[in-house]
């Protein structure tokens, strides 16, 4: 499965327990039908509703597990005459290519076949498209071109074939026209316009795509001169294609170019999805320029990401207004370091930490193993990704307001505008409880003492929620995202459910994090993982360990049903006592 693909699934992800670590493989996201559940009984808890799996999505996802080639390739033909306006029936004719390639790569006028079947069908929908349209698209054959390229570079057959289609994809990216078919979907979604210099960027960006695909099939038919060429011009629209800055570097440092290739490779490495090959060179250029040694690499890398990867939100300090409360706001963030469109998330909330003080917003990452393994993820934000039936990432809660959408790096600016309106929202807005927190480190153990009053609430599923956060560990995931902030370690309370708070209530809530145990607990589940997951997996790193000088402390009173938040508390335990913000009045100052 291409990383193409991959970017995709990040937003259809269903949790079921210890199944929540699979990697999906639909292409779309989940769409499902509520069922009416009966009515409980008096006194009984009522439960959620329950959700029946759409017959077409559990029709394909049968079909999905089919290993018999053949067998299988009649099963879609089957779907798409079942389901002819299935949302899953355009990744027929693309997932019975990909089966002929992986299982029967020999059959070489086949695949021809079901390529030539393919861009056909994406050709007539065109057609169809243009008839009551002013302007001739070739969308729909340009991108199954291009998908048709990609798979059968992937499985290394038919590589004239794939230069073809290749060719054709690039050739049916035509600016004005692609500008245009946007401004009218944007029109027809009701949303704001781009400007015209973005749309050209996305052009040029989507087009690099293309040329990177042309390029690297070049490059595996030996013409190095037209795919340097073709691979220059890509990766000067889109500098981190891990594929194409990979390709250059291991070219570059063929030819001996140490510098040149150095400069592609740390491109490459960046990206967290550079090959194997890439990552090699990258090693052994490095120590060939510093005499064999690889000391300060990862101290190189670091200034690197910095530079190249600026973040693209630009935010000014928050100044509270006239009607700012006491409301400390608490965002919770649902992430995976593999997840692509989680980038365009995680940097977003990056921007809200350097403009709100912690004293205003408490951000906390629960990161998931989705779609990919996660060496962040643990068995408490998995915990609290069921209790908030997350089924999707990036997806995050303002206050308890739950909703989900990313993107890529460069469209964060845009993930920050959609929330931040909530968050100044949310500042403006009473607390409904208040929370003076106790917390520190002694040793190995932190032990943290909430006592919470004030509660302005008759909900009888109040809780009380203790989390320790370590704020800032460095690991490269697959989305690029080299520092994760504020990364959720362990939830207090049995099973990480809090502890019950009684409506209109007031307690105290003691809780203790043994360090030794959390980190054990932490390794624990990934060499869990790694052995049920099978097939010789390993993390590239297990981030068990954890950094005792770099630790906080989030506690919030929560309505377990609606989710709402009451309020919300924050403790450094890298900062001396007195100076740590927990709850404030609206004038700035602690409560008692």
């Amino acid at each position: 499965m291409t990383a193409r693909i991959l970017s995709a699934l990040c937003f259809s992800l269903a949790l079921s327990g210890a199944n929540a670590q699979t990697t999906p493989t639909t292409p779309s996201a989940t769409t499902t039908a509520a069922v009416q559940p009966p009515k409980p009984a008096a006194g009984d808890e009522a439960k959620p509703p329950v959700r029946e799996t759409p017959p077409d999505q559990k029709a394909y996802m049968d079909v999905l597990k089919i290993s018999e080639a053949d067998k299988k390739i009649e099963a879609l033909e089957k779907f798409r005459k079942d389901f002819p306006d299935s949302m899953f029936s355009s990744s027929v004719d693309s997932t019975i290519l990909g089966t002929l390639i992986q299982k029967l790569p020999d059959q070489k006028a086949r695949i021809k076949r079901a390529a030539q079947a393919m861009y056909a069908a994406s050709t007539a929908k065109d057609k169809a498209a243009s008839k009551n349209n002013t302007l001739v698209t070739m969308a729909s054959r340009g991108a199954a071109a291009n998908r048709i390229a990609d798979q059968l570079f992937t499985g290394d057959v038919l590589l004239k074939d794939a230069e073809g289609y290749a060719r054709k994809g690039v050739d049916a990216m035509q600016q004005n026209i692609w500008i245009s078919e946007q401004r009218e979907a944007f029109a027809k979604r009701k949303q704001t316009m781009p400007t015209q210099e973005e749309l050209v960027k996305r052009f040029q960006q989507q087009r690099a795509a293309r040329l990177a695909t042309l390029g690297q099939i070049e490059h595996k038919l030996g013409r190095d001169a037209q795919a340097k060429k073709l691979l220059e011009e890509a990766y000067a629209a889109n500098p981190a294609s891990a594929p194409v800055a990979a390709a250059l570097g291991e070219m570059a440092a063929k030819a001996g170019n140490d510098a040149k290739a150095m400069d592609y490779l740390i491109s490459a490495k960046l990206t967290g999805n550079a090959p194997e090959s890439a990552n090699l060179a990258f090693e052994t250029t490095y120590k060939k320029m510093h005499s064999g040694s690889a000391d300060g690499l990862e101290a190189m890398l670091d200034t690197e990401y910095h530079k190249r990867f600026p973040n693209p939100v630009h935010v000014s300090a928050y100044k509270p207004t006239a009607s700012r409360t006491e409301r400390v706001v608490l965002a919770e963030v649902f992430t995976g370091s593999g997840c692509p469109p989680c980038a365009g998330a995680d940097i977003a909330f990056d921007a809200a930490m350097e403009r709100y003080a912690r004293k205003d917003l408490a951000v906390v990452m629960y990161h998931l193993h989705i779609p990919r393994p996660d060496p962040m993820t643990n068995p408490d934000t998995q915990a609290r990704a069921k209790n908030y039936s997350v089924n999707a990432v990036p997806s995050f809660a303002i206050d308890g307001k739950k909703t989900l959408g990313g993107g890529s790096r460069d469209m964060a600016p845009g993930v920050y505008e959609r929330f931040n309106k909530d968050l100044e929202k949310e500042l403006e807005t009473a607390a409904e409880a208040r929370v003076k927190v106790d917390a520190g480190l002694n040793g190995g153990n932190v032990k943290v003492s909430a006592a919470v009053d004030g509660v302005k609430s008759d909900s009888t599923d109040l809780k009380v929620q203790i989390l320790l956060v370590e704020k800032e560990i460095r690991h490269l995931g697959e989305n690029g995202v080299r520092y994760h902030p504020m990364v959720v370690r362990a939830i207090a309370g049995e099973k990480a459910e809090g502890f019950t708070l009684q409506p209109k209530g007031k307690g105290t809530f003691d809780a203790a994090f043994d360090l030794d145990a959390v980190s054990k607990a932490l390794k624990a589940h990934l060499d869990d993982f790694e052995t049920k997951r099978g097939g010789g997996f390993k993390f590239s790193a297990k981030r068990d360990q954890i950094n005792r000088a770099d630790l906080a402390v989030v506690v919030f009173v929560q309505d377990d049903k609606t989710k709402h938040i009451l309020q919300a508390a924050y403790v450094d335990l890298g900062t001396a006592p007195g100076t740590r913000p927990t709850t404030l009045e609206a004038n700035g100052n602690e409560l008692p």
